[in-house]
């Protein structure tokens, strides 16, 4: 298994740890014991599959339904294959090119427009890269084709995503890279690249690279010989895209136009792309001169519609096909969205980099953590200063205020989505929101965690209204039918508490209130 490191789970190193032990022994034999809709097994029956080597085993998958007597015939049945079988011939694992370097071009799976700020970063570092297109059925076919379709939506559509590029005439695997990042749980996000390169293999393509880059390699794959140089252009052409997002969610809903904000969104993403491709010295006048043509967006007037904050698992959430484009829905169905900028990860990050070095007692990663961050904010407060007299900065929200607001609910060290999303409802229930849409992928467990202490939340917020949205990718009319009752209630919701009121929109010269209460407690 070392082509596949970094088994975080610590049940799952026992699996496979007994998997290697029993496919090195003829005399023994396995029954791998799994749970219906269990995540992680979800991705350990690939790797039990890998570890075995040809040598059969049973899969037994349980819940409260299960009854005794197909129990027994499936472990009759295996017992009886074991009778005639023949001693396995093991083949050597497959042998991969090395890279090529810059002669690989590295494509970045879309999740949302800032990643066209990551790739535009890599470019100027000398390293070729490409955002592939949204996903479509295509991408979704494919995925399924080689998963089990029970593993995190996110990664059947990035595998399918990977594997389109592949079926391209005239594609080299050989100078062909995926972006994958790494990540240490405790979600199966940091299993993605290893279960994609488990079938990249499968299918044959061994010479396909995986890039994961990591703090500790400086970003090499990204970057090339200018770590330093890449983060930054990356971090600016992130916020500032961002807030051409922010700009396209606060006008579409009222414009006079219908499409004038998509076309002048589309066109000032390009020049921001162009300006970072560049070096991205241009970068603060290309953003004044979007936010000056953004606010020549005719709008209407009237009353305010109800604000809807969208949560959730961070790739479905900013990836509108990979979330049946609900932030079109909620749109359509008459409200006004919004949503945490791509960058809010980034932040995080920097705050758990410093969290974790100060367990550690790491000096050196805590000084290098905060002198990032120090950055970050600085350079992020320079384009804010650009838009805050034109988008509505008071919803923002701070990753600081976010992790005390989220203690009811979750604690602010469970890294993951639970402490953004509740913590960034929390904070923005005081701004004058009129609804929380929680999107998750099927099965996943954080999102679970999520709708399990909703309606806690909702208790303390005044009822605030509530939908969860599980999505797999397949069509469900009922969804539409959940999202048009939770509309109404919104709507509702803004009336009775006045937001509803064109006038009474957010002074953006207020300041948050940030307070922790425990649950059912107003504060």
């Amino acid at each position: 298994f070392e082509d596949y490191p970094m088994m975080y789970w610590p049940n799952g190193q026992k699996i496979i740890a007994a998997a290697r032990l029993v496919a090195k022994d003829e005399r023994m034999h396995a029954v791998f014991l799994g749970n219906f809709r269990c995540g992680p097994d979800s991705f350990l029956m690939h790797y039990v599959r890998e570890e075995m080597k040809g040598k059969p085993y049973l899969q037994l998958e349980v819940d409260e339904h299960s009854a005794d007597a197909g129990m027994i015939t499936r472990c009759e049945a295996f017992l009886d294959s074991l009778a005639g079988r023949k001693p396995r011939t093991i083949s050597a694992p497959p042998e991969r090119a090395r890279s090529s370097g810059n002669n690989r071009v590295l494509y970045f799976p879309y999740m949302c427009d800032a990643g066209y700020a990551v790739a535009a970063a890599a470019r100027h570092s000398g390293i070729p890269a490409e955002v592939l297109p949204m996903q479509d059925q295509r991408d979704l076919e494919l995925g399924r084709m080689y998963t089990s379709s029970r593993e995190c939506f996110p990664m059947i559509c990035t595998t399918g995503s990977f594997l389109k590029k592949l079926e391209e005439p005239g594609i080299d695997p050989q100078k062909t890279s995926f972006f994958m990042p790494a990540h240490g749980g405790p979600c199966r996000f940091g299993q993605y690249r290893k279960l994609q390169r488990i079938i990249l293999d499968r299918i044959g393509y061994n010479d396909v690279e995986i890039v994961s880059p990591t703090n500790e390699n400086g970003y090499k794959e990204l970057a090339g010989e200018h770590p330093a140089k890449f983060r930054f252009l990356a971090w600016r052409g992130m916020v500032a895209i961002d807030l051409l997002r922010k700009f396209k969610q606060e006008r579409k809903p009222y414009e006079k136009e219908p499409g004038r904000t998509e076309t002048v969104y589309q066109a000032w993403l390009a020049k921001i792309v162009r300006s970072l491709d560049q070096g991205g010295r241009t970068l603060a006048s290309v953003l004044k001169q979007a936010t000056e043509e953004f606010r020549s967006v005719a709008v209407y007037e009237h009353r305010r519609k109800p604000v809807v904050l969208v949560v959730g698992e961070i790739f479905m959430r900013d990836n509108p096909f990979c979330n049946g484009f609900l932030v079109e829905k909620l749109e359509a169905l008459g409200a006004e969205t919004v949503m945490a900028p791509m960058h809010e990860w980034i932040f995080f990050s920097s705050y758990r980099w410093g969290r974790e070095s100060r367990w550690k007692r790491d000096v050196k990663g805590l000084l290098q953590s905060r002198i990032q961050k120090y950055f970050q904010e600085l350079t992020a407060g320079q384009l804010e200063e650009i838009v805050k007299d034109t988008a509505d900065m008071e919803r923002l929200v701070k990753v600081e205020d976010m992790l005390e607001q989220c203690n009811p609910y979750v604690h602010k060290h469970y890294d993951g989505d639970p402490p953004i999303a509740l913590g960034s409802a929390a904070v923005l229930a005081a701004t004058g929101i009129s609804g929380v849409a929680n999107i998750l992928p099927f099965t996943c467990l954080p999102g679970t965690l999520i709708i399990s202490v909703s309606g806690i939340f909702r208790q303390d917020h005044d009822n605030l209204p509530w939908v969860d949205i599980a999505y797999d990718g397949q069509e469900d009319t009922g969804i539409e039918t959940r999202l048009q009752a939770f509309l109404y209630q919104a709507d509702e919701f803004a009336a009775a508490h006045g937001h509803d009121r064109r006038g009474d929109a957010p002074d953006q010269t207020k300041t948050v209130r940030v307070h922790s209460c425990p649950p059912g407690i107003k504060g």
